[in-house]
């Protein structure tokens, strides 16, 4: 008689401690499925950013090409050729094509690319068709290097 309570008290021990167990169990799996949600939600937002900063190069080089181009049928005596291409791309689009480009570039393009399209914005501005060759190279190369190193996104 004097041991049976030692039964009971362990059957009610053990289910406290499987009690305990279950419940530290369920927080930590708590812990890693918010921990999880939320390095979903950031690579989420790095890739949508990531394409955003993709979309904005890809009208910046748009519009870098479309100048480039008007300049080069101008300096070839190429009238009928800036003809069409300004037939097609009139002054009001080629306007609105450069402004959706530099406001996509403020808000997703890295410094180094806001620098060059500033650059870009003045030598176009002053008709320095030289120093937006010059440009268009840079530009190029750091689109092409900030596209393909994903670190950067």
């Amino acid at each position: 008689m004097a041991w049976d309570w030692v039964g009971t008290t362990v059957a009610g021990l053990s289910g406290v401690v499987g009690t305990v167990f279950t419940w530290l169990a369920g927080t930590q799996g708590r812990r890693h499925a918010e921990q999880m949600l939320a390095r979903t939600q950031q690579a989420e937002r790095r890739a949508r950013l990531w394409h955003e900063r993709r979309e904005a190069y890809f009208g910046a080089l748009r519009v870098i090409d479309l100048d480039l181009r008007r300049e080069r049928y101008k300096e070839l005596g190429m009238l009928d050729k800036l003809r069409e291409v300004e037939g097609h791309w009139t002054k009001a689009k080629r306007v609105e094509l450069t402004t959706e480009a530099a406001t996509a570039l403020w808000a997703f393009g890295s410094d180094q690319i806001r620098d060059l399209a500033a650059r870009w914005i003045s030598a176009s501005d002053a008709d320095n068709v030289a120093e937006m060759r010059q440009i268009a190279i840079e530009f190029r190369a750091t689109v092409r290097q900030e596209l393909q190193d994903g670190s950067r996104g």
